[in-house]
């Protein structure tokens, strides 16, 4: 069989390859940004979100305050008493950092939604993306 031999580039041509190995790769020109919510009290205790998910509820409260600075591109609300809602947001975060966000959705207060959940105390973490290895 015939073989062309390549002489520039290669599958990652254009991306920082010092990261991209071990790390999330964009072709789309613009970096995604993957985050952890975990909504908690003031007690630092996981409120069990599991049924918030209606029109004014705590989870449409926390979406659009996301929604001021980014587009969210994925979302999935753990089916458990953890409490955790993973986002993916397109480029590059738009504006929010972990800590901003933190501090926003915290902001919210004690008494979120139609049923008044307390968002206090929520954590969020931005720990990269990882694709299923099965």
């Amino acid at each position: 069989m015939a073989e062309v031999t390549r002489v520039n580039g290669d599958v990652l041509s254009g991306v920082n390859q010092n990261t991209a190995v071990g790390g999330l790769v964009s072709f789309s020109g613009s970096q995604p940004e993957a985050y952890a919510i975990v909504i908690k009290n003031v007690s630092a205790v996981a409120q069990d979100i599991r049924t918030e998910g209606q029109t004014g509820e705590s989870i449409e409260a926390i979406l659009f305050e996301v929604l001021t600075k980014a587009t969210v591109t994925y979302m999935q609300i753990e089916n458990d008493t953890t409490g955790q809602i993973s986002i993916m947001l397109e480029g590059n975060g738009s504006g929010w950092t972990a800590a901003t966000m933190q501090t926003a959705i915290r902001a919210l207060g004690t008494t979120v939604g139609a049923n008044s959940v307390d968002v206090s105390g929520t954590t969020v973490t931005n720990l990269g993306l990882k694709l299923a290895t099965s």
